[in-house]
């Protein structure tokens, strides 16, 4: 398996924060500077919670069934975690 696949959005976000803070803090560090780059950083926290994958309980075959065909149009999903 491929680390880095399977850790591209730490591995982004990371190498934004330092893209950013290289930017930011080239001139010296401040106060509106450093806030800067923790709002970003909050924010790229932020992004990924509310985005990231999660797992929902499986619907049964049966229901999936039921649900196919009655008039209601069904999108069917597969994704992998991560």
């Amino acid at each position: 398996m491929n680390p880095l696949n399977l850790y591209s959005a730490p591995l982004l976000t990371l190498f934004v924060l330092l893209l950013a803070g290289g930017f930011l803090l080239r001139r010296g560090a401040s106060l509106e500077r450093l806030l800067a780059l923790a709002v970003l950083a909050l924010g790229l926290v932020a992004i990924w919670y509310l985005l990231r994958p999660v797992q929902t309980s499986p619907v049964e075959l049966a229901e999936l069934r039921s649900r196919i065909g009655a008039g209601r149009p069904v999108l069917l999903e597969f994704q992998s975690p991560y």
